[in-house]
């Protein structure tokens, strides 16, 4: 369990790195194809270079997170269901 644990944590820094980096990005483009930021404008536009990139930080680690705990309980599931579900059956019985 410490070793799904570990991998979930490790698939949300990923997402603590990437989420922030594609909201710089996207503010980026943004900027460059908005006619209303540049010349005279009051900073607005600027401020979601920092606003994006920690706005995203936390559900984005929440996210990939999910998805590396899922994934590793995927590989963690029986191979052969029927012998699963057998014992699923028979558990708490003495044999």
């Amino acid at each position: 369990m410490g070793r799904l644990l570990l991998g979930a944590i490790r698939s949300g820094l990923w997402g603590l790195l990437l989420g922030p980096l594609i909201a710089l990005l996207l503010v980026i483009a943004a900027m460059i194809f908005d006619p209303k930021c540049g010349v005279g404008d009051s900073g607005g536009c600027a401020m979601g270079l920092v606003t994006a990139p920690l706005a995203i930080a936390l559900p984005s680690f929440g996210l990939f997170f999910a998805i590396g705990l899922a994934r590793g309980l995927w590989r963690q599931r029986p191979c052969d269901l029927r012998a699963a579900i057998k014992r699923l059956r028979n558990w708490g019985r003495d044999e």
